[in-house]
């Protein structure tokens, strides 16, 4: 274009994002909206562009699209400069990167809110609180018209309890912030040491997981996907949990595996399990956690983004991409290449650039 505003091609299935796109893109900006005709669930993997989306999508410079749809078109966008995903894990796309075939060259970036911290400290909070106050027995009490009221509540407050965090990244570090205003002992598990302890988000930090786990009463999780994270507490890790601790996972799912949250429990090792993530999303109808006593379950709503700071968000970085100034969340493909009994192997690896 003659231009510095390239067109923007937004392939979405978040209703009404295109309708605020265009209230915050600047006024010369043409955003081209790709059809879309499928009437699959957001988190369904089987989701395919249509021959005809595709071939659109291959003429943009910069593109705004689902990881769902990038998935299956991440090296077969010739004329991409700037990809920008409405998500903020990119998971989906690290097990759809073809191995045989060059790295995408294109600027990727993906959506953060900056609400996301908070969501996520509210939710652990009044989860935290509710299962102190007993609000889930309570609730369970009314479906039967049951009058529950304990004589002498046997309860702890905020102050009484050890929370130990898995992250220390920005999302951790608001958790942590705002129980430690609420009077909690914070206890934050990081993968480098650090010399900033104690501060506003935690009193100690450490990278000793086990002594985390010995002395909570609460574990959370808030660690993003990574090879170093997936099973990170697999292995029976959980048996060093000496005070059974109640395990909140807000994070990602592939953290612990299903049947070891179980054995957890069954083992006394965890008291109970708050879960928003899983190793599967939907989680299957037939999942033993559904059922399972003192497993307490929510639809990955641990923080929610609206639409409208969706768009938001996105037009700035289009933006800082047209005025080639430093965009949010950036991300770079980088290849490694390692040597294992004795064959080439070739691994993927994303480089974050705040």
């Amino acid at each position: 274009m003659e231009n510095n505003y390239p067109d923007v091609y937004l392939v979405s299935k978040f209703p009404g994002i295109a309708e605020h796109l265009k209230k915050f893109l600047p006024e010369k900006t043409k955003l081209i909206v790709v059809p879309l005709t499928d009437q699959v669930k957001r988190w369904d993997k089987s989701i395919k562009l249509s021959d005809e989306g595709k071939e659109v999508i291959k003429k943009a410079e910069a593109l705004i699209i689902d990881c769902t749809y990038l998935s299956e078109m991440l090296h077969s966008l010739p004329n991409a400069k700037w990809i920008q995903t409405t998500w903020a894990g990119l998971e989906l796309l690290m097990e759809n990167i073809d191995m045989s075939k060059p790295l995408p060259n294109y600027t990727l970036t993906r959506f953060v809110d900056p609400y996301f911290g908070e969501l996520m400290s509210n939710y652990a909070i009044s989860q935290i609180i509710n299962i102190e106050r007993g609000m889930y027995v309570y609730r369970d009490a009314q479906k039967t018209a049951t009058w529950s009221r304990p004589f002498f509540p046997d309860f702890r407050v905020l102050s009484d309890l050890t929370v130990g965090i898995l992250g220390a990244g920005s999302i951790g570090s608001a958790v942590g912030r705002l129980l430690k205003k609420a009077g909690c002992r914070v206890l934050a598990f990081i993968r480098s040491p650090r010399t900033d302890t104690p501060s506003d988000d935690y009193d100690e930090a450490t990278t000793n997981l086990k002594d985390v786990l010995e002395r909570c009463d609460y574990l959370c999780n808030v660690l993003p996907s990574t090879p170093e994270t997936q099973g990170l507490l697999d292995n029976d890790v959980l048996k060093y949990c000496l005070k059974k601790p109640v395990f909140i996972n807000i994070g990602r799912g592939d953290i612990i595996k299903e049947n070891n949250i179980i054995k957890a429990l069954k083992e006394g090792w965890i008291s109970k399990a708050v879960l928003d993530v899983f190793e599967m999303e939907p989680l299957p109808p037939d999942s033993p956690l559904w059922n399972f006593p003192e497993v307490y379950i929510t639809p990955h709503i641990g923080a929610i983004p609206r639409i409208e700071g969706i768009a938001k968000f996105i037009a700035e970085n289009y933006v800082r991409y047209v005025r080639k100034e430093p965009m949010h969340t950036l991300y770079k493909f980088l290849l490694l290449l390692h040597f294992n009994n004795n064959k080439k192997k070739r691994e993927i690896f994303i480089l974050l650039n705040y």
